[in-house]
């Protein structure tokens, strides 16, 4: 019972020092931005109205030799991220490069696509409303 109430009175003197994080809420929005970002192909997009919102691309490089080497899937995450920004719902990876080692990278992939708007093609019933 004493070490109860040392320990609750030394919790309830700590309760007044301010609470300093380095989480920031436009970072969470930032990083799960993505996730509302598709990948399609051209002809996935037959039966949807686009929008194109502009180009992007997106970059993987390896700087030193104690990191991995570059991946295209990161790259394409890069791109995503862009298509993002442009709030685009979609992207289309348009291609993918693996460009030979240069003094600023080991390894690395360029990714380049379209950021899109996509959405449903209205249907007929909707004309007779």
């Amino acid at each position: 019972m004493k070490y109860l109430l040392l320990l609750t009175i030394l919790l309830s003197g700590c309760s007044t020092y301010p609470l300093q994080t380095n989480l920031d809420k436009d970072n969470f929005t930032n990083y799960f931005a993505i996730s509302d970002v598709e990948y399609y192909t051209t002809s996935s997009l037959q039966h949807s109205h686009v929008e194109q919102l502009g180009l992007v691309e997106g970059e993987s490089c390896q700087t030193a030799d104690n990191q991995p080497p570059a991946e295209e899937q990161q790259a394409k995450i890069a791109a995503k991220r862009q298509a993002a920004a442009l709030n685009a719902n979609g992207i289309i990876i348009r291609s993918c490069i693996a460009p030979p080692a240069s003094k600023a990278c080991l390894s690395s992939y360029l990714c380049y696509g379209d950021a899109i708007k996509v959405s449903p093609l209205a249907s007929s019933s909707d004309d007779n409303l």
